[in-house]
């Protein structure tokens, strides 16, 4: 049976990132332009009984590098992917049992010139948001700038 992108992108990130389990981490969903990812706040909490600032950096960092992932994947492409830089604000407390992250769409021009730099160039960045929000609005807004290099071909996907 193949495994759906989704599935790839969690054991990828078991296997990959240590960190991932410790913090119970994990893929939760994937429309083809949006990833959400998850962690419990029991193993991430702070003294205050709301998620831990190094906890909320790495999930949208994460998250983050598994939109960049599926963005490859659906191209039928694999890639060293790392991040440059990344921007946080942390807007409100998070205290939510379970915390989700979720990557904004990349702008189809953004994501067009993404994929040309890197089949032209063999390496190329894109800038990923991510948010933490509740029907309140945001708790946390994050953008990586992820790098992408060693690019080699694999099964194909579909999405952004």
């Amino acid at each position: 049976m193949e495994q759906t992108p989704l599935s790839l992108l969690h054991e990828t990130m078991l296997r990959e990132m240590p960190i991932t389990q410790a913090m119970g981490i994990s893929a939760a969903a994937w429309d083809g332009r949006r990833l959400a990812v998850e962690m419990p706040l029991a193993a991430n909490r702070n003294h205050q009984d709301s998620a831990f600032a190094g906890s909320l950096s790495a999930l949208c960092t994460i998250t983050g590098w598994g939109k960049v992932f599926l963005m490859l994947r659906a191209r039928g492409l694999d890639g060293n992917i790392v991040i440059r830089r990344s921007q946080i604000r942390y807007l409100r407390p998070v205290r939510d049992a379970t915390i989700r992250a979720a990557s904004l769409p990349v702008a189809g021009d953004a994501a067009a010139y993404f994929f040309e730099l890197l089949l032209n160039k063999g390496k190329s960045k894109v800038d990923v948001s991510v948010e933490i929000a509740d029907a309140d609005g945001p708790y946390v807004k994050f953008t990586g700038s992820y790098v992408v290099q060693e690019v080699t071909e694999v099964g194909g996907g579909g999405g952004d």
